[in-house]
């Protein structure tokens, strides 16, 4: 055995660290974790901080043993000296026997003296350790390559002491021996380079906190995906910004080779440098490859001996990432490394012309134009670009193939129409008009001028694209027509499929659904393929209302289209045809409001990815469609028509007039519904003009049908009936059978307006039968952009029509679905009546004021109504609440007087002979009627207290905590506040006081219980705010105090309590609140639970 004084002793103890390092809990965490296993595998390359996180487990609570392995330790001999050393070391009462056994048996040959010494030094560090220890060994890839240390270990982690814990680090992995087995058996705990890297969060930390540079979010994005988290070529970039340079993050990860020279210099020497020659010639031969493959190697190399080279890469761990099966690609830093010490290589260009053409035989277009690039073979790129440019379109990699075409000199461009059409294509895509038209125009020029009949028609097609993409059919319509001529005599069945469904879709846009259908027909028959569905035929039935088949059809795409970008795929912008905005479109027709403005918010994010402000600007208009059908009151005018503004500004900026059309209509009926008729007619008159102007009558159309609809509502019957009767000419024109029953609708609330019964029955008639044979039913029960803004407003006619009507049934279906199928009468509106914390009624949208009650009395006798629901209140009984100070006579006058001033403010429009819709009248009895429609806050309350607590009963907490929440946010004060005298509402007061109670206590509780602690303190303060001596809500406090490590706040709650109880009561604090307060107080960590409480 080599002296004792011989050995390092640096080598016996973890290295001192430098004090610019970051704090890493996580790391530390999984470190810890070692315990639980008989060993750990720390296993990255260099430069990755092993030794610096296997420190952090020398935190002084349990013994480390530490041997940093080296180079010269691969005799036995040596590695098992150490060995002992580092257990000595920390183990003071460690026995010499182990030392002694290795001195005595130094001269015998063979593995039996090793082992003899080993199992020595096993024996007497289990006798001296009084607890668990961990047993470092780092850098143990210098060692790895000995079979006879191998062995040494293998019988190490087999018999080690019951409390050691093996930890060992390496560069490279290490396989086979005792591992197979422990692994076998889960006790072998693995850390690798992912555990080591550094997470953009902990990267942004290093910098701000360790180096004292913020850096921007971009910056640390831009840094994590460059050096993968690599935490020396982290410092390194340090360094480099450090280093009094002008240049900011992004130069030095631009210019790397020259700015990380430091960390390339380390690569060569201490990388690179300790590589077999054929390897490190192989690494530097690959340098010029994207992704690693056997087949390309050996392709690039002219060899056979790839998949060999590429398993030895693997097994040393060199920098290299899998990123698919039998695929793998070097780590990026290291990438610029191989490149740059491939860069003088004079085989390289070779190499690249051979990569590029085994990609290209392979149909990787997109990896052979990269070589060819990089090769400065423009011919051979610019072929392969305009092989590639369709494909690259289709899968809306709009920037890739910018960046092919911007790397070709002028001169191959302007030599190649094909690629000069692809910019037309790129500028449309971009929303960039008039540029497109421009690119389009010199592509025709230049096949013209070789006689290229299949270029001239596809330039012609992008023209007519760019109309069609703004929706302007009359201008796309010759285009069309000229192209599909030219492709008459052309032997491409496809292309001309193409150019008849372009055609279709101009049809269609022009409003003519049947000739769109034709020819999708015969684009089909070309194709010879059955009906299939495509954005077309969507539109299509969009635009004929066959909404629900649409609906589903675009709902499975939208799907599809999700999951695809959560895979990184990107598509080819498709303007207003993208499918969340035709959706959002559909659900704003349906009335589903949230729907409608989420689809329309992913289309904003859509518009901005694919860095399309056309798509943005059509996405803010179908926005604005779904603000206006927010629930909660009168449309959010002032949001919507600031939303619509920006989109008009947006397509003036892209010179898109066709924006302005979708956009009026917008702001027409925002305009109108809110009462504006003039800016709405102004707004009208400019939509209109450009819809027509492009050719799109359906557009038209439904501007008309706005219009007329806001003349309806602003109490105009016979102007609106003008306009509508033309909005609904051109919906059957346009055969829109969704935008007809819209019309009818309008059409039979204004004729009711008019008192024109049977033109108004006709309309219903009509109305009922488009929704009951097209699924319209939300048309008559909730708010819809085409629609009602109360749908109340049609009760009437359904309940007229169920009593006469051909379709009764389906009339009564619907009131039934409302809640209204008792119903006999009802006037257009639904009655809201807040109770608590003030008192307030609402028909429909319009508040009741002081003046239309007429009388107080007429007040109070509602809110008694309200109080004694659900029963029939005598005159004598009414009189005796509401007039005890008057005879019997009197009192008998001035109740009739006010039952006629209530049923007025209730129903100022009811006709003399119509039964009142809210008062029920039996002889001398008076009541609310059961089944009127009518919105009473405080029973919602009630009901929503009693769901909430059932479903806390059964252990829904989630579910309990929401309705109790919802309920709360209706309790709003006392019932009924400005009858606090009157002894006929006492009970009910107290009774939906201590429902409050009751529920908020339990929602307290539970909130606690979530962890929801700032919610459930708010919760409290209500409870407190109504009862100030409700004592379970001090204790909630208490507790949530407490365990936010809040003491003093605890404690000042009990004595808030202690004197409120003393104050109101004259007691002290109950057994349970003095006994919590006993346990903060002392600092008792066992705190009770909630239910204990």
């Amino acid at each position: 055995m080599p002296n004792e004084t011989l050995l390092l002793r640096a080598k016996l103890a973890p290295p001192r660290l430098h004090r610019l390092l970051l704090p890493r809990p996580a790391l530390a965490a999984r470190l810890r974790e070692a315990l639980d296993y008989r060993v750990t595998l720390l296993q990255a390359g260099t430069g990755y901080g092993k030794t610096t996180a296997l420190v952090a487990l020398a935190d002084g609570e349990l013994p480390l043993l530490w041997y940093s392995v080296g180079e010269s330790d691969t005799d036995p001999q040596i590695f098992l000296s150490y060995l002992i050393a580092a257990c000595a070391a920390v183990l003071p009462s460690l026995s010499d026997l182990p030392a002694a056994t290795l001195r005595e048996r130094r001269g015998e040959a063979g593995s039996a003296a090793w082992t003899a010494a080993l199992d020595a030094l096993l024996n007497a560090v289990g006798e001296a350790l009084a607890g668990p220890a961990i047993l470092v060994l780092d850098d143990y890839h210098f060692v790895a390559g000995s079979p006879e240390i191998r062995a040494l270990t293998d019988r190490l982690i087999a018999y080690a002491p019951r409390d050691l814990r093996v930890v060992i680090s390496s560069r490279y992995p290490l396989a086979g021996g005792e591992l197979l087995r422990w692994r076998a058996r889960g006790e072998v705990l693995e850390l690798g380079r992912e555990a080591l890297a550094f997470d953009a969060d902990e990267i942004a930390a290093l910098f701000r906190e360790v180096y004292g540079m913020g850096l921007a979010d971009a910056d640390v994005a831009a840094l994590a995906h460059q050096t993968e988290g690599w935490p020396i070529a982290l410092q390194l970039v340090w360094q480099g910004l450090r280093g009094g340079s002008s240049r900011g993050l992004s130069d030095l990860l631009t210019d790397r080779p020259a700015s990380l020279a430091a960390l390339f210099d380390y690569l060569a020497g201490d990388v690179l440098g300790r590589q077999p020659a054929g390897l490190a010639a192989f690494m530097r031969e690959t340098a010029l490859l994207r992704e690693l493959t056997p087949a390309a190697c050996d392709a690039v190399r002219q060899a056979h001996d790839g998949a060999a080279m590429i398993e030895q890469l693997r097994d040393r761990d060199l920098f290299v990432v899998e990123i698919g099966p039998e695929l793998l690609r070097y780590h990026h830093l290291f990438h610029d490394f191989l490149r740059q010490q491939a860069a003088s290589d004079p085989a390289m260009e070779d190499r690249r012309r051979r990569a590029a053409h085994f990609y290209a035989d392979r149909g990787d277009e997109e990896e052979a134009i990269y070589h060819w690039l990089a090769a400065r073979d423009y011919d051979e790129a610019a072929a392969a670009v305009a092989r590639a440019g369709e494909t690259a379109l289709r899968a809306g990699r709009l920037d890739t193939l910018a960046g092919w075409i911007d790397a070709l000199p002028s001169e191959v461009f302007s030599a190649r129409p094909r690629l000069i059409g692809y910019m037309g294509d790129l500028y449309r895509l971009r929303s960039r008009f008039d540029e497109a038209l421009s690119w389009y125009a010199q592509s025709e020029a230049a096949c013209r001028e070789r006689r290229d009949q299949p270029g001239v028609s596809r330039a012609l097609r992008g023209q007519a694209l760019v109309y069609i993409d703004q929706v302007l059919p009359a201008q796309a319509e010759s285009l069309l027509q000229e192209a599909l001529r030219i492709s008459d005599g052309l032997d491409d069945r496809h292309a001309r499929a193409r150019l008849l469904d372009l055609l279709a879709e101009n049809k269609l846009n022009m409003g003519k659904p049947d000739e769109a259908e034709a020819l999708r027909a015969e684009a089909r028959t070309l194709r010879e393929e059955g009906p299939v569905e495509d954005l077309l035929s969507v539109r299509v039935k969009l635009r004929t209302g066959r909404l629900a088949e649409a609906r589903a059809i675009l709902e499975g795409w939208a799907e599809e289209e999700r999951l695809a970008s959560e895979r990184g795929q990107r598509h080819t912008p498709r303007g207003h045809r993208e499918t969340v905005l035709v959706l959002s479109l559909i659900h704003s027709f349906c009335g589903e409001a949230e729907r409608a403005a989420e689809r329309a918010e992913i289309g904003v994010a859509v518009g901005e990815r694919l860095g399309s402000p056309f798509i943005t600007a059509v996405a803010h208009m179908r926005l604005g469609h779904a603000l206006q059908l927010r629930a909660g009151g009168p449309p959010p005018r002032d949001e919507s028509l600031a939303i619509y503004q920006r989109a008009i500004a947006l397509g003036d900026r892209l010179a898109v007039r066709r924006i302005r059309a979708e956009a009026n209509w917008g702001l027409t009926r925002a305009y109108g519904f809110s009462g504006d008729l003039e800016s709405a007619a102004r707004c009208a008159r400019e939509g209109a003009e450009i819809s027509l102007w492009a050719g799109d009558q359906w557009v038209a159309a439904m501007i008309e049908l706005t219009l007329g609809a806001s003349y309806v509502l602003a109490e105009r019957p016979v102007e609106g009936l003008k306009i509508l009767e033309r909005a609904l000419a051109l919906m059957r024109e346009c055969g829109d059978s969704f935008g007809r029953a819209a019309a009818r609708l309008w059409m039979a609330i204004a004729h009711g307006d008019l008192g024109q019964r049977q033109h108004a029955a006709a309309c219903v008639d009509d109305l009922l039968a488009l929704c009951a044979a097209n699924g319209y039913d939300f048309l008559l029960m909730r708010s819809s952009f085409l629609g009602l803004p109360d749908p109340r407003r049609a009760v009437p006619l359904l309940l007229a029509a169920r009593a006469r009507s051909a379709h009764g049934d389906y009339a009564g279906r619907l009131l039934a679905g409302l809640g209204l199928g008792e119903l006999q009468s009802h006037p257009g509106y639904q009655l809201r009546v807040q109770t608590l914390g003030a008192f307030q009624v609402w028909r429909g949208a319009q508040e009741i004021d002081a003046r239309a009650w007429q009388r107080d009395k007429a007040r109070q006798l509602f809110q008694l109504l309200v109080t004694r629901r659900g029963r029939w209140l005598q005159r004598e009984e009414i009189v005796d609440l509401l007039w005890p100070q008057l005879g019997r006579e009197a009192a008998g006058r001035d109740f009739k007087v006010a039952l006629n001033a209530l049923n007025k403010a209730l129903e100022p429009s009811r006709a003399a002979d119509t039964p009142a819709a809210y008062i029920a009248r039996d002889g001398s009895a008076y009541r609310l009627r059961p089944e009127a429609d009518l919105w009473l806050d405080c029973a919602v309350f009630a009901d929503a207290c009693t769901e909430g607590l059932g479903m806390l009963d059964v252990g829904s907490a989630d579910e309990g905590v929401a309705a109790l929440t919802r309920a709360l946010g209706l309790y709003a004060g006392g019932y009924l506040p400005d009858t606090a005298y009157e002894d006929w509402a006492a009970a009910e007061r107290e009774r939906l006081r201590a429902v409050f109670l009751r529920a908020a206590d339990r929602l307290a509780a539970a909130l606690v219980e979530l962890g929801q602690n700032d919610v459930a303190l708010e919760v409290c303060r209500r409870i407190l705010a109504e009862d100030s001596c409700w004592e379970r809500a001090y204790r909630l406090q208490m507790l949530v105090h407490a365990r936010q490590g809040n003491r003093p706040q605890a404690l000042r709650c009990y004595q808030r309590c202690a004197d409120t109880l003393d104050a109101e009561l004259g007691l002290p604090p109950a057994r349970a609140t003095r006994e919590l307060h006993e346990r903060i107080r002392h600092g008792d960590a066992s705190l009770p639970r909630v239910t204990d409480l």
